[in-house]
């Protein structure tokens, strides 16, 4: 027998460390209780009391026991358990929270207590009776066993009108127990279906589930409602056996009588199935719960094979000859002047230009649209969709086939998206697993044996564990996440050390990051300065001395706070001073209990933390049965982290290494698996792991995943639309692109390529050359045709930037005479290098994709930077010293990400123009006779936007199965504004005109407002001209992005020597604008600026005053510095790949 006495602890609720902290409970049990509600709050009733949480507060429901959930609740406040928690920093949890902490408490204080599993009708439900979980304890006084609610507090009781005594709550109140549940269904007095926790978890399986969680908690297994590990549990009802029925029935009638006997469920536990408590004890073990006992290491299970290099066969083309092309007559969409085109059919055509003269709105905005529109029309209820979605701008299209566009825009920032999960590589890597994988026993390395359709177990130890199935290998998955950091891998935990910045000097003068610099500050002017004075002045201490200096005691009170020691303190907050008295939190608890509250990817606390590996999975994501699983040697981590290169090589020796039996399982899943992975090496990312975040690739990187993803897809007879594929790309991999293009292509596809490089540009069949200038300026088609052709054209700029005549010309260099010297680096593949990086120049950090550039800048200068300019705690620091940094007074990153957070950011707010823009309508005479002031031209205010679209000029239309569709508003029919709005006019244009108004336009129209004009003059010439002022900025490309955030730079006057750190600017830019960028670049330098930028343009390296190229190659064969030097050094360095083409 598990539990023998309701008084004694169960191995779940037994405090165990924490054991002293309940020396301080109340005695009885309503005393008991407030001191749980006081401790957590539900995960679904946050708004009840004004908070909402975030998801690592709502996985604080996945802890199991007690000392996990104090453990838990000391970190979120240390103040002992009875003094009484704000909403927001209480556990979240579920009714089994407060049950289960209930009951560990009642067995403290001598009371027999249990939990019971089953339902109630009291909430607000879609089911009459929703899954819920109380307390019963046997009330001496009356001699009968009571049910305590105990998540019911007065603000639920109002809430949810609860008129009967939660503390004993009765049948009749409108609960009933899992064993009662069960005996009513059984009897067809109520359905099964009346019972569950929502509509999708409901009937009988949700009966019997609770049937069993109430049979495990008269036994003293208090698990979580999703721990059902048996075979019994997993049946479906109409799987059950006569003979199990008869068990359930049985176990219901034992339950639901009045006296509850140890003795009768002892004779039940005799007639469970043989694998009923085994399978759970099994699972407290793997749990760490029941026993903890040291891992094998897993790495050691099999002798892995050894594997080298493949060669990375070619896939067979399929050609599909169709002569007919698609023909666009009259299209005039955005800028467009009314063109007629015609695009080969099965052929690549480049469309190119200068930037902003309508190449996008003829692929993307025209051609791809109209694609979609129509895809949209032709499926079953589409076609009032397809009213809806407005038709782009021409008079005919002919020819269309679906269109699928690929574009460079980092859409995808959720960090559990991978290159494995984008490319389904990982589906087929678990499939793979599931076929041919070895499991092993975790504790003695002996491999495991089928018990039954569900379960393995160990012949060695006698544990059992679940059977593999795809989910085991899925961290994104219940039953296949680590059950400790639920399938991230780490957690963060707050270092003392990285809150201190100067320990020789005093706290007043800001030896530490957290309080900052106090001196000359009110001593009231937050409540935590407020707590450090009134600790010091208790103390006796001298906050004058050196924090090196300061006593042991004094410094832990502060970091960690004061426990039950009470303090009384002012603070100030708006202008109003309040006194507090209570235990000090302290600066570590503080910092951990804003880091669980915020939401934030990028929370700034992470300055104070470090990111340590799970202690239970070591930073592999993955639960026990997937880790100690392998397939000759190798597991599913190892083979995840592996490059792509690499995987390709082992998937290749493997199909030597299987048996046939074995093969014929896996060969159409070997099949699928090459297939992925070689077109990830054919387009230049041999060096990326499949574990690799979408979030960390670059644009070009993330394009090219997908494109791979399109080329294992085997589809035909589409029209592709591809944005500047080779971006990201050195030039020695460009034939990669053109390659994973012609493939495409001879598949049976038409593809069109918007694209400024060269090389992809001379590869085509057929070249669309729009312009001849940007925005208004642009719009036709100023030549077409082959490659010679568009040469030959004397219309055709592009033609004679690809002639050998026309090269972007050299400014005077400039000899470096100061210098940033970085020693150390060692982020992801950087050999330890140390780096020399000129300053008062322009220097371009050259190599081919993957082989250390961004980790270089990113990972190893920025945060070095940081720290030394900005007094930055940096953790886990990537270098060892930066030196030369006084030659700088600032710094400034400018990369691809999109600016401006939400849909409401335009060019016109992010430059700071749009406030002066709407000064001028509201002083005009109408809008003052109107009494109109400035707010009135704001989008974003109720009071001039429109009500319909609320500002935004369009409507979402939520589909089900495909992504959700924005369509025109079609009451200001996307003008934004009320209609009394748009009748105010400022020199003959609405507000609405002025949003839809080109850069170029706009900056002569305000020729005459200095500091509206200045600024636009700068995003000219930055390249910009083509955008339009009130255009949304999260559709901006990288390369936009990264140069409108320059234009922003350069129009805030500084006087500071500053560094400029850019990553790959001339992205989206034709030739003809990147020698205007190259002239503002060459401005800055001129003005005694740094300029270093990431680039592969071979005009930029060519033009720069230094280079540093790192290589020699990518991933584990690049990391060093193998040249570095003027542009004309670099060219005949025979260590330089970049030199080759310079």
């Amino acid at each position: 027998m598990i539990i023998n006495n309701y008084q004694n602890q169960s191995i779940i609720t037994n405090p165990k460390k924490f054991e002293n902290e309940y020396q301080y409970l109340p005695d009885t049990p309503i005393e008991l209780l407030k001191v749980v509600q006081n401790l957590i709050i539900h995960g679904d009733q946050g708004k009840l009391y004004g908070i909402s949480f975030n998801k690592q507060q709502s996985d604080e429901e996945l802890l199991r026991t007690v000392p996990q959930m104090l453990k838990r609740i000391f970190e979120i406040n240390s103040n002992s358990l009875t003094i009484p928690r704000t909403p927001k920093q209480r556990l979240v949890g579920m009714c089994r929270d407060y049950s289960l902490l209930l009951v560990s408490f009642l067995r403290y204080r001598g009371f027999e207590a249990r939990m019971r599993a089953g339902f109630a009708n009291y909430f607000e439900s879609e089911l009459t009776y929703e899954d819920h979980w109380l307390v019963e304890y046997y009330d001496t006084a009356t001699k009968r066993w009571i049910k305590i609610d105990a998540q019911i507090d007065d603000i639920q009781k109002n809430y949810f009108q609860i008129n009967f005594d939660a503390h004993d709550v009765r049948r009749i109140d409108g609960f009933l127990t899992g064993s009662e549940a069960w005996i009513k269904c059984r009897q067809e007095h109520t359905h099964p279906d009346d019972f569950g926790y929502n509509k999708n978890w409901k009937g009988w399986h949700s009966v019997k589930g609770n049937l069993l969680h109430d049979f495990n908690n008269m036994i003293g297994l208090e698990l979580l409602p999703w721990d059902l590990w048996t075979e019994l549990s997993s049946k479906k009802y109409n799987q059950l056996t006569r003979a199990e029925k008869n068990l359930l029935d049985e176990m219901a009638e034992i339950l639901s009588s009045g006296n509850k006997k140890i003795e009768d469920l002892n004779l039940l536990i005799e007639k469970l199935p043989e694998d009923y408590l085994k399978s759970i004890f099994s699972q407290l073990k793997i749990l760490g719960i029941s026993e903890i006992k040291e891992l094998a290491n897993p790495l050691e299970l099999e002798k892995k094979f050894k594997f080298t290099k493949a060669i990375n066969k070619p896939i067979k083309n399929s050609l599909c000859h169709n002569k007919s092309s698609i023909y666009l007559k009259g299209g005039r969409q955005n800028n467009l002047k009314d063109v007629e085109v015609t695009i080969p059919k099965n052929k690549i055509t480049v469309i190119t230009g200068v930037s902003g003269s309508g190449k996008s709105s003829l692929a993307f905005d025209t051609i791809y649209e109209e694609g979609k529109r129509r895809y949209f029309e032709n499926l079953g209820n589409g076609a009032k969709l397809s009213e809806q979605l407005q038709k782009p701008e021409f008079d005919l299209l002919q020819g269309l086939t679906p269109t699928i566009a690929i574009e460079q825009k980092k859409g995808n920032q959720n960090p559990r998206s991978t290159v494995g999960t984008l490319t389904s590589i990982w589906d087929y890597l678990r499939m793979l697993f599931v076929s041919i994988g070895k499991s092993y026993c975790p504790y003695c390395k002996t491999p495991l044996e089928k018990k039954n359709n569900t379960k393995n177990y160990c012949p060695h130890c006698q544990t059992i564990f679940s059977k593999i199935n795809t989910s085991t290998f899925n961290a994104n998955s219940h039953t296949g996440a680590c059950h400790d950091c639920n399938g991230l891998g780490f957690t963060y935990q707050v270092n003392p050390q990285l809150i201190v910045k100067d320990p020789t000097i005093s706290i007043l003068d800001g030896a530490t990051y957290y309080f900052g610099k106090l001196r000359g500050k009110k001593p009231n002017g937050n409540w935590m300065v407020g707590e450090l004075y009134a600790i010091a002045k208790d103390k006796n201490i001298d906050l004058d001395i050196p924090w090196n200096e300061l006593p042991r005691d004094f410094i832990d009170a502060i970091l960690y706070g004061t426990d039950d020691k009470i303090y009384e303190f002012s603070f100030e907050s708006r202008g109003r001073e309040s006194k507090i008295r209570r235990p000090a939190s302290g600066a570590i608890n503080h910092i951990q209990r804003l880091f669980r509250e915020s939401s934030s990817e990028n929370n700034t606390l992470h300055q104070y933390m470090n990111k340590i590996p799970c202690n239970t999975c070591g930073g592999e994501l993955l639960c026990i049965e997937a880790r100690f699983t392998t397939i000759k040697g190798y597991r599913f981590p190892e083979l995840t982290k592996m490059t792509i290169e690499q995987l390709w090589n082992w998937l290749c020796e493997l199909t030597n290494q299987l048996q046939q039996k074995e093969l014929s399982l896996v060969n159409d899943i070997l099949t699928e698996l090459k297939i992925r992975v070689s077109y990830l090496l054919k387009v230049g990312l041999s060096y990326l792991s499949t574990d690799r975040t979408a979030p960390t690739l670059s644009g070009g990187e993330l394009q090219r995943v997908r494109l791979s993803s399109q080329l294992g897809s085997e589809l035909v007879g589409l029209t592709y639309i591809l944005d500047e594929p080779s971006i990201g790309l050195h030039p020695r991999d460009h034939n990669l692109i053109i390659k994973m293009i012609e493939e495409l292509r001879d598949k049976g596809n038409t593809v069109i390529v918007v694209e400024h490089d060269k090389d992809t540009i001379l590869s085509a069949d057929y070249i669309i050359d729009v312009g001849p200038n940007a925005g208004i300026k642009g719009g036709f088609i100023i030549a077409e045709g082959t490659t010679q052709e568009i040469i030959k054209n004397p219309n055709s700029i592009t033609g004679k930037y690809l002639s050998t005549y026309n090269k972007i010309s050299s400014q005077n260099k400039i000899i470096p005479s100061k210098w940033l010297s970085l020693k150390g680096c060692h982020a992801n593949n950087l050999k330890n290098i140390d780096v020399e990086i000129p300053l008062n120049c322009m220097c371009s950090i050259t190599g081919v994709s993957g082989s250390g550039k961004s980790s270089l800048v990113f990972h190893s200068l920025l945060p070095a930077l940081e720290e030394k300019l900005k007094q930055k705690s940096i953790p886990n620091k990537n270098y060892t010293e930066l030196t030369g940094f006084d030659a700088i007074d600032d710094f400034i990153l400018m990369d691809q990400t999109a600016i401006g957070k939400s849909s409401r950011s335009t060019p016109a707010t992010y430059i700071n123009i749009f406030d002066e823009i709407r000064s001028l309508f509201a002083e005009t005479p109408q809008a003052k006779q109107k009494l109109l002031d400035e707010s009135y031209f704001s989008f974003n205010s109720k009071k001039g936007q429109c009500p319909n679209c609320q500002g935004l000029g369009k409507t979402k239309i939520i589909l089900q199965y495909i992504a959700d569709q924005w369509v025109t508003c079609n009451k200001c029919q996307g003008k934004r504004y009320k209609k009394e709005i748009l009748s105010i006019q400022y020199k003959g244009k609405a507000i609405a005109d002025i949003l839809d108004m080109e850069v170029a336009e706009a900056k002569t129209f305000f020729s005459d407002c200095s500091d509206i004009y200045r600024k636009l003059y700068l995003l000219d010439e930055v390249g910009l001209g083509y955008l339009k002022l009130g255009q949304n900025t999260l559709g901006l490309s990288g390369g936009e992005s990264q140069r409108i955030k320059l234009a922003k730079e350069l129009g805030t006057k500084t006087k500071k020597r500053m560094l400029y750190i850019l990553d790959e600017p001339t992205t989206g830019l034709h030739f003809k604008d990147i020698e205007n960028l190259l002239i503002t670049f060459r401005k800055l330098v001129n003005e005694q600026h740094s300029l270093l930028i990431i680039e592969h343009n071979t005009e930029v390296i060519r033009a720069s005053d230094w280079i540093i190229d790192i290589g020699p190659d990518s991933g584990m064969n690049g990391g060093e510095i193998v040249a570095s030097g003027t542009p004309d050094e670099i060219k005949v360095n025979p260590n330089s790949i970049t030199g080759h083409f310079i």
